[in-house]
């Protein structure tokens, strides 16, 4: 192993000072707006809420979240992603809003709900509920962000929870490698049904959480020598961001090549593996 993947292993083995790091930034942003290998776990594996499905969208395993930090962190960002993409297409399309808002609940926290009152967190399906009710019933745009809010910050407290050794700096960049991962395989599928929003708005929301996550792990990267790791990450994040510019479907040509954003994933995820 070079001196540079030493460094690596080091900065993911320590924990305290950049988990602080991360969770920082994660709050501070909360306010704002190729395929996988064959061994990735099971919970980055199957389709929606573990359907099974097609795309990037990924499922969750409630099974293994119990007492895996990173399949437990991956349930809580996938359910970020549905209340951020909700959050921000609000105005321009709030029965999409909705629709976020309520996949949010079937499709991970009822599969979740059992594993998060084990882990100690506090129920919170009455956040997603409200927002869900003021989406339906054109709340003001304020009050929708405010209660989308309120659920990123109780998945925010949920993360604390996560089983041992916790959502260290390892779980986390791991976290956001998947959600990057996703965001890249969805971006396929929105290019290919062109005649539907919501695989659009799926991507957007896994890159948005990816974005999140990714930025407050940079200055750690750096800090450790990781040049390889933190340009790579650096990469995908610019990609996904021309790829999903904004929370509605752009008209024109696209302005990334999806085998394109599928290699520098995959890049990124040889760069920390």
């Amino acid at each position: 192993m070079d001196s540079g993947r030493r460094r690596l292993r080091l900065w993911l083995g320590l924990g305290t000072a950049a988990l602080m790091t991360t969770q920082a930034g994660l709050a501070a942003a909360q306010g704002a707006t190729a395929a996988p290998p064959a061994t990735l776990p099971p919970a980055m594996q199957g389709g929606e809420g573990g359907e099974g499905g097609e795309g990037g969208e990924g499922g969750v395993d409630a099974d293994r979240a119990l007492t895996d930090p990173l399949a437990f962190t991956v349930a809580l960002d996938v359910m970020a992603a549905h209340i951020v993409a909700g959050r921000d297409v609000y105005r321009a399309a709030p029965d999409s809003a909705a629709e976020m808002f309520a996949h949010a609940i079937a499709e991970v926290y009822a599969l979740m709900e059992e594993v998060l009152t084990q882990r100690g967190v506090a129920p919170f399906q009455d956040r997603m509920d409200r927002a869900t009710t003021l989406a339906q019933d054109r709340a003001p745009a304020e009050t929708l962000t405010q209660a989308a809010g309120a659920i990123l910050a109780a998945l925010q407290e949920a993360e604390t929870h996560a089983p041992s050794p916790g959502a260290t700096p390892a779980v986390q960049l791991r976290v956001a490698v998947e959600m990057a991962d996703r965001a890249a395989l969805q971006y396929g599928v929105a290019l290919r049904d062109t005649d539907k929003d919501e695989p659009y708005l799926d991507g957007y929301g896994l890159a948005r959480v990816a974005a999140l996550r990714g930025t407050a792990l940079l200055p750690g990267l750096r800090a450790a020598g990781q040049a390889e790791a933190a340009a790579r990450l650096e990469e995908v994040l610019a990609l996904l961001g021309a790829a999903y510019p904004t929370s509605t479907r752009p008209d024109h040509t696209p302005a990334v090549d999806p085998a394109a954003l599928l290699a520098a994933s995959s890049r990124l995820r040889l760069a920390i593996d």
